[in-house]
């Protein structure tokens, strides 16, 4: 199937959800490497969506699953998160939320979204985001390492944009102290130096016309500026941040979920 069949059925299979379960998505998108821009060939498509239920489902004593694994195989990874376990993680400022919240690739969007992404930089902490990527990149590193140094002498090219992503995240965190975009190349136009974008340009070229487990010689020049970023991420101090409270998310959460029933859903 081409882009445009895959996009139907992805939003074919997002209302088949929405009746088989009974909830109302009020965002899908696409995450991981299709949302990042180095997809490969044979990538599956990573769909996340955030939901709400009907507000009696809310009141039951037993609570439902916050989470629903709707799909997984070769092609499809499809699951979301109900929206008060959404809230509570945005109120963590995790940082995989902000980069559903601006995925480039967009298959459901709604009015109770655009308010609830209205608020979502009040929930912005920079130390837990640095945190965040910082050991992102330490573990994918480990990975990247055992490959640089075993036996072969060769890496699985795809795991240099893996440690990349979240060094250039760091990067950008601690140069522009705002939420990083979920795009790689928004990252490497900004925060990467620029003797390293053609060495990495063609990383990217080789990623995304060859298989996930295509292999290729080590890259210096990457290994020492990864070494060196993770180094001072690690050194880098974040003066005290002060936490947003609940009440605007309580709020929020509680006018959508009844406006649910205005509605009739």
């Amino acid at each position: 199937m081409n882009g445009n069949e895959i996009t139907r059925e992805i939003k074919a299979k997002l209302t088949q959800i929405e009746q088989q379960k009974n909830i109302r998505i009020l965002y899908a998108c696409e995450s991981g490497s299709r949302a990042w821009g180095f997809a490969s060939p044979d990538s599956d498509y990573d769909v996340r969506f955030v939901f709400v239920r009907p507000l009696e489902d809310y009141l039951r004593v037993k609570e439902l699953p916050d989470f629903i694994d709707a799909e997984l195989n070769e092609i499809y990874d499809i699951n979301g998160w109900d929206l008060k376990k959404f809230f509570q993680q945005l109120y963590k400022s995790n940082p995989v939320i902000f980069e559903w919240a601006n995925s480039p690739i967009v298959y459901k969007i709604t009015q109770e979204w655009e308010r609830i992404k209205s608020v979502m930089n009040d929930y912005f902490l920079q130390i837990k985001m640095l945190h965040h990527y910082r050991g992102m990149g330490r573990r994918n590193c480990k990975d990247l390492g055992r490959a640089l140094y075993g036996s072969t002498g060769v890496v699985v090219l795809k795991k240099y944009l893996y440690v990349l992503r979240p060094v250039l995240a760091c990067q950008w965190l601690m140069q522009k102290h705002t939420v990083p975009p979920t795009e790689f190349s928004k990252l490497v136009e900004e925060v990467l130096p620029v003797e390293l974008k053609v060495a990495v340009d063609e990383l990217l070229a080789v990623k995304m016309k060859s298989g996930e487990k295509e292999k290729g010689e080590r890259i210096p020049q990457i290994d020492s500026f990864i070494e060196t970023k993770l180094n001072e991420s690690a050194a880098f101090s974040v003066s005290k941040e002060e936490q947003e409270d609940y009440e605007k998310l309580d709020n929020l959460f509680s006018e959508i979920v009844q406006a649910g029933v205005a509605g009739g859903a």
